[in-house]
């Protein structure tokens, strides 16, 4: 199935371009999860529009939040917009911080006003109320619960939890046949007691002089006697190992529930020639089933734990792109058994980037060449290579943290931002340098002073009139100290 998770904020944890990404890999309906209180008004614009522009089916489910930015990417990104019980949606006007002068500030009012007009059309294109009408609600935080938000227009329904219905179908399944004394009680497996005519007086017993019973006849029924089949047959007028018999398949009865598989296998799976791969079943496996392997394609090597399903399959050295098609068969005690498919295909034994592929190595003694360029290496150069693989990888997350700080006091220094402000500009570098440079470095230079105001000397100016310069007042002090020598 094709997910995809809208969790955090917008423009920072959840980026467009990741969004974008998993679409383009996506083929079918796909199904998007928000729980966000939103974030940066244009990346929310840029996934709201690559939702739109999917081919197929886009069904929203608002998991906890969608709020800000993440309300109108519910609302306008899903074809379908579905409010998980006790979720909530919160719409408002678009806003900011910044500084400058008044006409600057009122630019960005302007700016401000404009973004909300252009939000409050995607509430109005869903709903059919006037963009005015949003408008007004937008003046402030408008919170609006999951029936509310159907009520609105904004969402389609509230879910039923997939939860709550499959706790239904095994109470169906439980309840229904679970003995035979079902239909008597109405299905719920518990047979209604039938009020039994007058019994018959006892028969007297007769015992002989050393207390043998002569007779067949049960003891009066004393509280405190013991039952046996033999005093139970006695009562109900039968020999004993025709009730035996009877009760027999009474007790020997069972009761064969079958459940409905709902797992599967992932479609493709990579492995490198000769090497190892291990496939595990998607979604939970219940205990009783029992997983049986067809037939392997001559060269390959495969076998399925019979009770958890994982398949464990080795490629033959083989061409990449060579596919196989596993067949499982599963059992659910009585009932029809299930076909469930596994795709394996080679492929090269590294990507295009020169990254080792993830599949584990063959087993040593595995006949058959290395394919492509792979190398073999010893454990011991593999781990060392490992190493300092990582420790280079280390050593360009430090250089590139440091070109950042480097950046951010930059800006200190031209006067862009105060000093003040250095930790949270290296904060929101680290997070997405893009915004932070729009936020913080495309302030004019000198937006905050660094030099004095007011008179002095400086030390750049070369001959300007009527103030000395930093050579000539250094020689000055040379003469005066020479002078009281």
């Amino acid at each position: 199935m094709n997910e995809i998770l809208i969790y955090g904020d917008i423009g920072f944890e959840v980026q467009a371009k990741d969004i974008v990404n998993q679409l383009n890999d996506a083929d079918g309906p796909v199904t998007v999860r928000v729980d966000s209180f939103g974030g940066d008004v244009y990346a929310g614009i840029s996934i709201l529009n690559a939702l739109r522009r999917y081919p197929d089916v886009v069904t929203v489910y608002v998991d906890g939040m969608a709020a800000s930015a993440a309300s109108f990417i519910a609302v306008g990104g899903a074809d379908r917009l579905i409010m998980s019980p006790n979720s909530s949606l919160l719409i408002h006007g678009a806003w900011s911080q910044g500084m400058g002068n008044s006409e600057e500030m009122a630019q960005l009012a302007a700016d401000l006003n404009q973004i909300t007009d252009n939000l409050a059309t995607i509430y109005a294109e869903k709903t059919g109320q006037e963009p005015a009408y949003w408008r007004e609600l937008m003046k402030k935080d408008t919170t609006f619960t999951a029936e509310q938000a159907v009520e609105a227009g904004l969402a389609d329904a509230v879910d039923e939890l997939e939860k709550s219905a499959r706790a239904e179908k095994r109470h169906a399944v439980m309840s229904s046949g679970r003995s035979r004394f079902a239909s008597h009680a109405g299905g719920r497996g518990v047979p209604e007691i039938e009020t039994r005519a007058a019994a018959p007086p006892p028969r007297p017993v007769h015992r002989s002089g050393i207390g043998d019973e002569e007779t067949t006849t049960p003891l009066a029924g004393r509280k405190g006697d013991a039952m046996s089949i033999q005093n139970l047959a006695q009562e109900l007028g039968v020999e004993p190992d025709e009730l035996r018999k009877k009760l027999s398949g009474f007790f020997n009865e069972t009761v064969q529930v079958n459940t409905e598989i709902e797992i599967s296998y992932p479609e493709d799976t990579q492995v490198v020639p000769t090497g190892k791969a291990t496939i595990t079943p998607v979604g939970d496996v219940p205990t009783g089933l029992t997983f049986t392997l067809g037939e392997v394609a001559e060269g390959w090597a495969a076998e399925v734990a019979e009770d958890t399903g994982v398949i464990t399959v080795t490629a033959p050295n083989a061409e990449p792109g060579e596919q196989l098609a596993l067949t499982v068969t599963v059992q659910s005690g009585e009932g029809e058994p299930t076909e469930l498919t596994a795709g394996v295909t080679i492929k090269a034994a590294a990507d295009d980037e020169g990254e080792p592929t993830s599949a584990e190595p063959a087993a040593p003694g595995t006949p058959g060449e290395l394919a492509g360029d792979a190398v073999s290496l010893d454990r011991e150069t593999y781990n060392e290579l490992k190493a300092a693989a990582k420790f280079g990888w280390q050593a360009m997350e430090r250089d590139k943290e440091s070109k950042l700080v480097s950046e951010v006091d930059a800006w200190v220094k031209d006067g862009r931002i105060s000093a003040s402000l250095r930790g949270k500009a290296i904060a929101a570098m680290k997070r997405d340098p893009q915004i932070a440079r729009d936020l913080y470095g495309s302030n004019p230079k000198d937006t905050v002073p660094r030099a004095e105001l007011g008179y002095g000397v400086d030390d750049t100016a070369d001959g300007e009139p009527g103030l000395p310069s930093l050579d000539d007042l250094f020689k000055r002090a040379e003469e005066r100290r020479a002078t009281h020598k």
